[in-house]
């Protein structure tokens, strides 16, 4: 029986920290990010190429052959350029500092900001370059460090906190548990009264 199974057969949660969402607390430190394992960089960075490269391609050919109109092909290749150089820096960033944070994604951001506007943009100043690389990168180190601050601190919500950094399995929601809806009584039993929910 899975350790996210109660005797009865009930789904039960990871104990939540605090008993209302406090995503502030986590701001000061990474210790809502899931523990550092090994990044296997080669093999990321090729699918995510493979992806976009034959997505881009393929959907080219499609238009050519089946409708035969065309569309410009250099933003959706410098879009998968952009994936790329950012997924591999930050494997390389990752496992160098062995460390999970903000920083990492605001590294990789950045190096693929600098990468696509090398390349794509020889005609904009590199000062420009510079900032709207910072100010991407920035943002999106924000973006996600906030998204995962918030992941171990909201009441019955810390279940992606408690499955990044621990072994237990947890059951994955499927296709009909998402869009179906349930009994009270079953949401009850899985969840637990409380936080606004009550028995019937």
């Amino acid at each position: 029986m899975s350790e996210s199974e109660s005797e009865s057969g009930a789904r039960v949660y990871a104990d939540s920290t605090n008993h209302f969402p406090t995503p502030f607390v986590n701001w000061a430190n990474a210790s809502a990010y899931p523990a550092w394992k090994p990044v296997d960089t080669k093999k990321e960075t090729l699918q995510i190429f493979k992806f976009g490269f034959y997505t881009t391609v393929g959907a080219y050919a499609w238009l050519y052959l089946w409708k035969r109109t065309t569309f410009k092909v250099e933003l959706p290749l410098t879009a998968v350029g952009f994936a790329t150089v950012a997924t591999a820096a930050k494997g390389i960033i990752t496992n160098l500092r062995e460390k999970n944070d903000g920083w990492n994604t605001f590294w990789a951001v950045g190096t693929g900001n600098l990468a696509v506007l090398t390349v794509g943009f020889k005609s904009m100043p590199p000062k420009h370059k510079v900032l709207t690389g910072i100010a991407g990168a920035s943002i999106t180190a924000l973006v996600d460090h906030a998204y995962w601050a918030q992941s171990p601190s909201s009441a019955g919500q810390n279940v992606k906190f408690e499955a990044a950094n621990t072994d237990k399995d947890f059951e994955k929601q499927q296709f009909w548990d998402v869009w179906k809806r349930r009994p009270l009584s079953q949401t009850v039993d899985g969840l637990g009264a409380g936080r606004g929910i009550f028995k019937p």
